[in-house]
């Protein structure tokens, strides 16, 4: 047996042969910048851990089908022989569903356009979906396995199935794939432990069952007891913070000391345990998830989670708390180990002295695309960003009232270049009056995914308008609108345009502008002073969605993004802003007072 090698007995955990327990902590390499890793890694260390726990996501390696990435943060690979190196374990989870707050839980938006696609169970094109990803992905991680002399001591199948369904056929299948594909480390699943049925159908016999929980430890193992008698106590994720929704009016917070309590109440039962999350970092891009039940509830951008490192990295009282925990559990006598902050800069305001209407910039985004009714963004081959609307209106249509059915998950209508109404899915479909003077008028609708659920049954939910465009007086007397031009604006990727000088853009637009940095780049925070919705590129890359509703109003800019010299902002605005001029401070704003 490898030296390292990790065996589950009925009596516990013994790695290499050794009595051993896990004390771990979570944060996802597609959530951190790649230059960052060796800081989080010496400051697990520093907390008393002894193995790193990370999720893969299918979505992020596999954006399109048969086409993978696995550079930069996405580099699974670097990560885990990094963490290796320092002496870490690790605990690798590769899906397919993560969750984790994550757009769509980890599956790609791609599965939405298979005809009778059913996810997270034996449906065949999933099966076959899944076999072409963990192909790619096992045949990078093979060689990493403990049982190659590599850092991954144990693998996940699946997680918390136990909220989703019961194919227990599922499970099986994705437990012999793995083998099949030559994973031979410990395979254990994780799940709720508050209902009988979580448990019952999220686990496997054969398998090691975990929990997740942020409290009440006694009883959350004693239910995990119920169906698994021996073997270790395992929490897979303790909770130390929690997410935040996008209007929500507040920043998630958990005070350190019941954290604190928590785990030392845990820690005393003898029980192994993972910190979720250890660093909760950044939802990139267009990557944040949501929740989508009674009312849908997307997730901010930062996923800063109020865990014991903040988004920027940095040590939080949470930290010092668990680390004094940790260290009395486990023996650790050393002196605590310090770490200067993250360096911070405020950068200043910054005016965007060039700019380009959506008008002017559509032809470089995308071709159009006709259709009697509106597409989806999905039946157009996008899964994120904006999809922009269409279609001619004669006069006979003054006075009458446009309803939008369907729409997923924000809009900005307009009537001949002017606004008629900012529409939210969660608010009350508005009146929306067509009036003009014209003979003919131009209706334009541009309709943004804010996030697709990452949890429950409705992550298969298509984005756009799904339903339609009618006037009427009443639902069953209204009229269907036809004939639409789309442009896709998926902005994963910043796109080429022929921006001017001139400033004078009314409406949605593009915006640039060139941040001066003379000497070494450090981390920043860009507010957005005048801006309502949209997305930011810094130097060509999304760094994330803001909405100016908050809680959240800064967006993150880690010192990796930016360079010394010039670097270029680039900013789309789906509404319209009054004065192009952003401003980057050395605080972020999470919590909008």
């Amino acid at each position: 047996m490898p030296a390292q090698q990790l065996q589950i007995l009925d009596t516990g955990l013994t790695l290499g042969g050794k009595p051993w327990r896990l004390m771990g902590g979570a944060f996802h390499y597609a959530r951190v910048p790649r230059q960052y890793w060796r800081d989080r890694f010496s400051k697990l260390i520093e907390l008393g851990c002894n193995t790193v726990e990370t999720y893969g996501f299918w979505n992020a390696h596999e954006p399109h089908p048969g086409k993978f990435t696995f550079e930069g943060m996405l580099d699974a690979v670097a990560f885990v022989e990094l963490a290796g190196e320092m002496g870490l374990k690790v605990i690798y989870r590769p899906g397919p569903y993560a969750c984790a707050e994550w757009d769509m839980g980890g599956l790609p938006w791609w599965l939405i356009n298979e005809p009778g696609m059913a996810i997270r169970c034996c449906h065949p094109a999933y099966l076959k979906a899944v076999e072409r990803y963990w192909t790619e992905l096992m045949s990078r991680l093979d060689p990493l396995q403990a049982s190659r002399g590599g850092p991954i001591i144990a693998m996940q199948i699946e997680n918390e199935y136990g909220y989703f369904g019961n194919d227990h056929a599922y499970l099986a299948w994705l437990r012999d794939l793995l083998r099949k594909l030559g994973i031979d480390v410990p395979l254990f699943t994780s799940d709720g432990t508050w209902q009988k049925l979580t448990i019952a159908n999220g686990g496997l016999d054969g398998t090691l069952r975990t929990a997740n929980f942020g409290s009440k430890a006694a009883e959350r193992l004693e239910a995990l007891r119920h169906f698994q008698p021996d073997g270790p106590l395992v929490c897979m994720e303790f909770w130390v913070g929690w997410f935040d929704v996008w209007r929500s009016g507040k920043h998630s917070t958990r005070p350190a000391e019941e954290c604190a309590k928590e785990l030392d109440d845990l820690l005393a039962l003898n029980a192994s345990a993972t910190i979720y999350m250890f660093q909760g970092g950044t939802n990139w891009g267009f990557s944040a998830g949501g929740n989508l039940s009674e009312q849908f509830q997307p997730f901010v951008t930062s996923y800063d989670y109020d865990a014991l490192l903040d988004e920027a990295g940095d040590i939080t009282p949470k930290f010092d708390a668990c680390r004094e925990v940790i260290h009395k559990h486990f023996s650790i006598d050393r002196p605590n180990r310090t770490f200067t902050p993250v360096r911070k800069v405020a950068y200043g305001q910054l005016k965007l002295t060039e700019s380009l209407s959506l008008e002017d910039a559509l032809p470089s985004l995308s071709a159009p695309v006709q259709s009697p009714v509106p597409l989806t963004m999905e039946q157009l081959g996008n899964g994120h960003g904006f999809v922009v609307y269409r279609t001619q209106l004669p006069a006979i249509y003054r006075g009458e009232s446009l309803v939008l059915r369907g729409m997923h998950d924000w809009c900005h209508v307009r009537l001949n270049g002017q606004t008629l109404t900012t529409w939210y899915r969660n608010d009350e479909q508005p009146k929306i009056p067509i009036e003009f003077d014209t003979p003919v008028a131009a209706l334009e609708i541009i309709v943004h995914n804010l996030a697709r659920s990452n949890f429950g049954h409705r992550m298969l939910e298509p984005k756009g308008l799904t339903q339609g465009v009618f006037v009427g007086p009443h639902r069953h007397d209204e009229r269907a609108i036809f004939n639409w031009t789309h442009h896709a604006l998926p902005l994963v990727t910043q796109p080429k345009l022929p921006f001017t000088s001139q400033n004078e853009v009314s409406g949605p637009a593009f915006y640039r502008g060139s941040l001066s940095i003379t000497n070494e780049p450090a981390d920043t925070f860009l507010r957005l002073l005048s801006f309502n919705l949209g997305c930011v590129f810094i130097n060509g890359f999304n760094i994330g969605r803001y909405w100016n509703v908050g809680p959240q109003m800064t967006l993150y800019v880690p010192a990796p993004m930016l360079r010394q010299g010039e670097n270029e902002i680039v900013i789309f605005e789906a509404v319209g802003s009054g004065n192009a001029v952003v401003e980057f401070v050395a605080k972020p704003e999470l919590d909008r007072a």
